[in-house]
């Protein structure tokens, strides 16, 4: 057997001179510059400073821009209030089913935007659900409650959608916070008050603010929440704005102006996330941590304040989506007659070529996009976690800027592109595919990252040490404990692939319609029962990404 020098650090995995992380750049470095720094970049040959000048001055736009902030700011304050209640319970309480409200806590990362719409509006319609039941009870003829097509729509939809991230974040970092501190700030004589002032309040600080920030940045770039939910101008934000002046005025140059606004605030705020991410991950565990509470050894007061804050978010969760199911068996049976249960609507999915066509796009588009994102993702972890860089911060930050760029002004850039580009580009769903790739390229680097840390190092010491080269030791060893990672990576590539709409929305042409564009236009047609159908199909692939995701891992994909 042959000697070996010993390894001194992860680098000296990568083979030494031969190998090193920056021939790992080449395959997520290609991704981004081809098909995100290239289009995005493109938009620039739009822009001219009269375009941004008129922008800047136009009473619409400033109030488009100042709704914007508005909206994101009190949407990330409702997700990250109700969000709380949820990261201490499922830190500090043992109940039974908590393995299942913590799966159920899952959906809202798979569950693609136009769902959320579409069972919104089932829900909260004025003769939705809720509206029907009211009036049932209240012997009303009329709504009482007008949610749709208004602020407190998109707010409750925002919400619905983002505060897992801060249950999720927070729970985490609560988890962290062992006996040994709280034990000796009571020692030194520390009420609960002050304990939770001074020792466990700094070490959730982090964890909490990053959390707000990220809820921030989804809420800022959401697209089709406010597209639909909204109902009008009055409700616009610069998403929206940036589709309605290139996809329907036609006036590029406006699109782009504030396209790169919006990119430059959206990546700034990805970055202060990314900091403030590191430093809720940096908190140091104890060695002893706090035994979670039996839900039967807590106060009868406090049973039921749990009882009833999970039932919510059960009910705020599964509601839209058992709705936008249950209505898919339904017809009504004359013009305006009463709901009877019928397969009608999803005959019409096998019958209608252009559906059917959607739903194939739909499976090839996110397969390809699992196929190129998952060795980009890959190779981008790979030289995170073990490159010999230099900068590894700005490595990682240059991998995590789609996260940073909304999907809107990704599909712009592609579309600035299709004057230059063949038009088989288009209509054969390729730019479709590359700007799906690039989106979910961030999730699969932080799972993928996430997994490789895992793996000990003494593990590929020891195979170096055999004899082993790079890649048999990559084959034999880190891909099998990788399995876990690779799963759940490509399941929420493939997620979110699948439902993506903002990029698809500005790219198709009619020519290569997906299942959420297909759902977004018989919404638009008022064919909700239709719609309901290709939703609830909708909901079955994206059902089988969160089966793998919920067994396989995910949980720090953020």
């Amino acid at each position: 057997m042959k000697n070996h020098p010993p390894l001194n650090s992860p680098a000296d995995l990568f083979g030494g001179g031969r190998f090193t992380g920056y021939t790992f750049l080449i395959i997520p470095l290609g991704l981004l510059l081809l098909f995100f720094f290239l289009p995005v970049l493109s938009i620039f040959r739009h822009i001219s400073w009269s375009d941004i000048s008129e922008n800047l001055q136009n009473t619409y736009y400033r109030s488009v821009i100042s709704f914007t902030f508005m909206q994101a700011a009190v949407s990330t304050l409702s997700a990250v209030l109700l969000g709380l209640p949820g990261a201490w319970i499922m830190s500090h309480v043992e109940f039974r089913g908590r393995r299942l409200v913590n799966s159920i806590t899952t959906v809202p990362f798979v569950l693609p935007s136009v769902l959320v719409v579409l069972g919104f509006v089932l829900s909260f319609g004025n003769a939705g659900i809720l509206n029907t039941f009211l009036m049932k009870i209240t012997g009303s003829e009329k709504p009482l409650l007008r949610i749709l097509y208004s602020f407190k729509a998109i707010i409750l939809a925002h919400t619905f959608y983002n505060f897992p991230i801060t249950l999720r974040l927070v729970s985490s970092a609560w988890k962290q916070i062992g006996r040994n501190r709280i034990e000796a700030a009571q020692c030194l004589g520390a009420g609960r008050i002050r304990i939770f002032a001074t020792v466990i309040f700094p070490s959730l600080l982090p964890s909490i603010i990053a959390s707000a920030s990220l809820v921030f940045i989804f809420c800022f770039m959401s697209f089709a929440v406010i597209l639909v939910l909204g109902g009008g101008p009055q409700f616009s934000t610069i998403e929206v704005e940036i589709y309605r002046l290139a996809r329907i005025n036609l006036e590029l140059g406006s699109a782009a102006s504030l396209a790169l606004l919006a990119g430059i605030l959206t990546a700034l705020f990805t970055w202060i996330y990314i900091r403030l991410q590191k430093a809720a991950g940096a908190e140091p565990a104890d060695d002893i941590q706090a035994k979670p509470v039996r839900f039967g050894k807590l106060s009868v007061p406090a049973r039921l304040l749990i009882g009833v804050y999970l039932t919510v978010i059960i009910v705020l969760i599964i509601g839209p989506l058992a709705a936008v199911a249950a209505r898919s068996f339904q017809d009504r049976s004359g013009w305006s007659g009463s709901l009877v249960f019928s397969f009608k609507h999803y005959a019409e999915i096998f019958r209608n070529g252009s559906i059917l066509r959607a739903v194939r796009n739909s499976i090839l588009i996110a397969s390809a996009a699992v196929l190129i994102t998952l060795p980009a993702g890959f190779s981008a972890a790979m030289v995170i976690v073990r490159g010999r860089l230099k900068f590894p911060n700005a490595a990682e930050t240059i991998f995590m800027l789609p996260m940073g760029v909304s999907a809107v002004v990704i599909g712009l850039g592609y579309y600035s592109l299709l004057t230059v580009l063949p038009p088989s580009f288009q209509a054969g769903g390729i730019l479709i595919v590359f700007a799906h790739s690039v989106i979910a390229l961030p999730f699969a680097v932080r799972s993928l990252s996430t997994g490789l840390r895992a793996v000990r190092e003494s593990l590929l010491h020891a195979s170096a040490t055999l004899g082993a080269g790079f890649f048999r030791t990559l084959r034999k060893i880190e891909l099998p404990l990788l399995k876990n990672s690779l799963i759940s990576a490509a399941a929420f590539v493939f997620c979110i692939s699948a439902g993506e709409i903002n990029a698809a929305l500005i790219l198709t042409d009619g020519g290569t319609p997906t299942i959420p564009i297909m759902i977004y236009r018989l919404i638009s047609s008022y064919q909700f029962f239709g719609a309901c159908a290709l939703g609830t199909v909708l909901m079955i692939i994206c059902g089988s990404a969160f089966y793998l995701i919920d067994r396989y891992g995910g949980d720090d994909i953020f």
